[in-house]
């Protein structure tokens, strides 16, 4: 079991990094929107595939977890990216450029919710009843299972459900480029 679960960790981080080069080809071609969009709805739909893989199931697992951890991997650089792009929007709008405002509240959000995700796995693990160093109840084993499946399809189908509405696309990244270019070469 700890070398499968080393070799787990280690594959999903090879993913990772295989979702991050992959991201912006990806992007420059359907853009960042659509492509976080479809990353998010492939890891969703992955997540919930998750939760009926029989325990022996080693190779649909680790396809899994492949497959997952390449769509985490697209988002990484497409989120900073986006931040980005908001940066130049609020320039747009106000004549102001709030960069430090904007990478720095996203910052923060994420450190609150890594500090909330990690409470909240706490209190859930509790709640279906894990006990660590001894044998898990099936209720607890079942609560585990939906942490790997039901709970991160939650969170992808949010982020696409959220990113549906991000009110920046390509084309509109474009001409507020062009308008700051303007308005900065008759400064």
């Amino acid at each position: 079991p700890f070398v499968l679960s080393g070799l787990y960790f280690s594959i999903g981080q090879l993913a990772n990094l295989v979702g991050v080069i992959i991201a912006a080809p990806l992007s420059n071609r359907i853009g960042k929107k659509n492509t976080f969009i479809g990353s998010m709805l492939i890891a969703f739909m992955g997540s919930i595939f998750f939760y009926w893989i029989p325990r022996d199931g080693v190779f649909e697992i680790f396809t899994l977890q492949i497959l997952i951890s390449c769509c985490a991997g697209i988002v990484f650089p497409l989120l900073w990216s986006m931040y980005a792009d908001c940066v130049d929007y609020s320039e747009y709008k106000t004549g102001r450029r709030a960069t430090g405002l904007i990478f720095s509240s996203s910052s923060m959000s994420q450190k609150l919710g890594w500090a909330f995700g990690s409470a909240l796995t706490g209190w859930l693990l509790g709640y279906f009843g894990f006990q660590a160093n001894t044998i898990q109840s099936d209720d607890t084993l079942n609560g585990i299972r939906m942490f790997l499946s039901f709970f991160p399809a939650i969170g992808a189908l949010l982020s696409a459900i959220f990113v549906f509405f991000y009110p920046l696309d390509e084309a509109r990244v474009i001409v507020i480029s062009e308008n700051l270019s303007l308005k900065r070469n008759q400064t």
